[in-house]
């Protein structure tokens, strides 16, 4: 048989292999030692946005109704003028339809008419036309041309 060679492993430390770890020097510690700040509690309070919304919806109805309000009595007010004015005049047309009957004889009116060419109407002849008025076809509303239009579609 035919020798082997002896194998042997060697455990020996190689230079640069391995990162030399720097040691920690002990930090010194100051002898007065500051006071810590408490935080003061922070109060949060607690926000419902449904509830903010119902605020805000209140507040502009409450402007809205004001509003309204405003612009109501402001119609009222001038419908009082305006009713104020209508009966001053109805007044001043009852004046003046007084004025105007007063002011005149009826007969007098004839008189001087009939002077001036008028005919009475009993002497006027009279003649009596007939008019037939055409026959009226009925229009179809919107729907039932639609339907007639549909019908004639798949008819």
């Amino acid at each position: 048989m035919a020798m082997q060679p002896e194998i042997r492993y060697i455990n020996a430390y190689v230079s640069g292999t391995a990162a030399p770890q720097p040691e920690k020097k002990p930090q010194q510690r100051s002898f007065a030692q500051l006071p810590k700040v408490k935080k003061q509690p922070r109060y949060v309070i607690p926000v419902d946005l449904v509830a903010v919304g119902g605020i805000l919806a209140a507040i502009v109805l409450v402007i809205m109704l004001t509003v309204s309000l405003v612009q109501m009595n402001h119609a009222q007010s001038e419908a009082k003028i305006y009713r104020d004015y209508a009966m001053s005049l109805q007044e001043e047309n009852a004046q003046l339809q007084d004025t105007y009957t007063s002011g005149y004889d009826p007969e007098e009116v004839r008189q001087i008419a009939t002077a001036m060419g008028m005919v009475p109407m009993e002497e006027v002849p009279h003649v009596q036309i007939q008019v037939s008025a055409p026959e009226v076809t009925e229009q179809l509303t919107g729907w039932e041309s639609f339907w007639a239009f549909l019908l004639g579609m798949f008819a």
